[in-house]
């Protein structure tokens, strides 16, 4: 879906939050991506990330679009194409 839309104004920004920098980077390359994927900092001592707790993400995947203003217009847990398309859509990207 990404690289059917990325040309008509949508990016794309992964990031996990749980797995280990080798885990994401060998899944990364297998699966090829060429969107970005971050990796958030470890909090000290702990097993999950910051910028999990911080966004409310409980399950992977964790879907959010937000527009170019920085605010979040949209949320869905699980892939869901079709809830994603009707969202991406309705914020004119086509």
């Amino acid at each position: 879906m990404y690289e059917e839309l990325k040309d008509k104004g949508m990016g794309l920004v992964a990031v996990n939050g749980f797995d280990s920098d080798a885990v994401i980077n060998k899944y990364v390359e297998e699966k090829k991506f060429t969107f970005q994927v971050g990796m958030a900092d470890k909090k000290a001592g702990g097993a999950t990330y910051d910028v999990a707790l911080k966004y409310g993400v409980s399950a992977y995947p964790t879907n959010y679009l937000v527009d170019s203003s920085g605010k979040v217009i949209w949320r869905g847990i699980g892939f869901n194409e079709e809830a994603i398309r009707k969202a991406l859509t309705e914020a004119g990207v086509k």
